[in-house]
């Protein structure tokens, strides 16, 4: 109990001092000094395999156009079935890490007579800065406001934003949020210890001797931090110095290993959503392990947005330089991966005499050549009343001994 009291101890400190901290988008005026600082933090070694984690889970992402142009709906379908579409995912999720992502098209080709954009590359978002009406500006040597690239360029840039608003329109980047997360794990004991305050710090007492002076008195008690730090001090002589154990709590050790596998945690849980050391440190088993998967598959979803995003750009873009008639409707879906708990899910629902639509095989990770809905109106019969003779002989008989009984009252009257 001692040990799950400590630890909930350290997760309720580690937290407030994470709330307490402040995001570097909030303290560096210079966006060029934030961006500088977002690079460092998803170079950390813990920061980084998240990232290409959850960047390779959107790999395989495909695109479906639909349009009532048939022709059009073709062009799109073989068009994107060429296109680099990986690295066009990996660019456009990059907005999730740093708040907005902005690619530029170096390359365009010919297919099937139409120029079409072969090549995206993501650009340095520190070249980039919103103006006070929220639009997209490159820095610019000679001109001071920047250059509008969507008014100078047409047809030549896109722009991803993560969760961005009126008020801020570079959205919410997830290295921002990480930043005090990565500098806890860069291993700094002192800065760890300070995260915890008090628990499992160890406590180093010295006496001084009478009328020792304030200045003294100042000096021994730095000397005994960096006892605390370093483990080596030296003292004059007749000073005593000994350490007193922070007795039922954990040790000081033990505290440095809890607070770098919760900060861990913490960089799993933005990124994929869920904390995947559950299954590693067998705290969970096959139920924390679904709800992860189930987590992690709701996280996808914000790529898969900022994704479409750019893919709709693109098609616009297509249609701009082309000028075709009609911008497609584009989804996203990523392969097939049925749970089991959706399956039982949409067999209630199937149960109860609900239909499945063409939305929903779409969304459940099915191309539309491996479903067919029959959607042409039934055809209603009208009712039938001829029988074969056998069938309606005892109902015949109960009529013909009705009759009769009629005609017998009949003639009695």
């Amino acid at each position: 109990m001692k040990t799950e009291k400590s630890s909930v101890v350290l997760s309720t400190n580690i937290n407030k001092a994470l709330t307490a901290l402040p995001n570097p988008s909030r303290v560096l005026r210079n966006k060029s000094a934030t961006m500088e600082i977002f690079h460092q933090v998803a170079a950390h070694p813990d920061v980084f395999p998240q990232i290409q984690s959850y960047k390779s889970a959107l790999g395989g992402l495909n695109v479906l156009p639909q349009a009532s142009n048939n022709s059009i709906c073709k062009f799109f379908s073989d068009y994107f079935r060429r296109f680099p579409l990986r690295e066009l995912v990996r660019s456009s999720v990059s907005a999730r890490d740093y708040g907005f992502a902005v690619m530029e098209i170096t390359e365009y080709s010919q297919m099937d007579g139409k120029t079409v954009p072969s090549r995206i590359e993501l650009c340095s978002p520190e070249l980039f800065f919103f103006d006070p009406e929220r639009r997209l500006r490159m820095r610019h040597k000679t001109v001071k406001e920047g250059v509008d690239i969507f008014a100078t360029y047409p047809g030549k840039f896109l722009l991803c934003q993560n969760e961005a608003t009126l008020t801020n329109p570079y959205g919410v980047g997830l290295l921002d949020i990480a930043y005090w997360i990565a500098v806890g794990l860069n291993g700094n004991f002192e800065f760890m210890m300070q995260f915890a305050e008090d628990d499992g710090r160890d406590k180093w007492i010295a006496t001084y001797p009478p009328g020792a002076s304030q200045e003294e008195i100042d000096s021994l008690l730095a000397t005994l931090i960096s006892l605390r730090n370093n483990g080596v001090a030296a003292f004059a002589e007749g000073i005593s110095v000994e350490p007193k154990a922070m007795i039922g709590r954990t040790s000081s050790n033990d505290l440095y290993r809890n607070i770098d596998e919760m900060l861990r945690r913490k960089i799993e849980k933005l990124w994929t959503g869920t904390d995947l050391t559950m299954q590693v440190a067998g705290k969970g088993g096959y139920a924390s392990s679904e709800s992860g998967l189930t987590i992690r598959e709701d996280a996808l979803e914000d790529g898969k947005t900022l994704v479409l995003s750019a893919i709709n750009q693109i098609a616009n873009i297509i249609c701009y330089l082309n000028n075709l008639p009609e911008v497609p409707e584009l989804t996203v879906q990523l392969p097939r991966a049925l749970s089991k708990t959706i399956a039982e899910t949409d067999k209630l629902y199937y149960d109860m005499g609900l239909k499945p639509t063409k939305n929903l095989f779409l969304k459940r990770g099915y191309a539309e050549d491996d479903f067919f809905i029959d959607t042409t109106p039934k055809e209603v019969k009208s009712a039938d009343f001829a029988a074969d003779t056998d069938e309606i002989e005892p109902l015949m008989d109960v009529f013909e001994s009705y009759a009769t009984r009629l005609k017998k009252k009949s003639l009695k009257m």
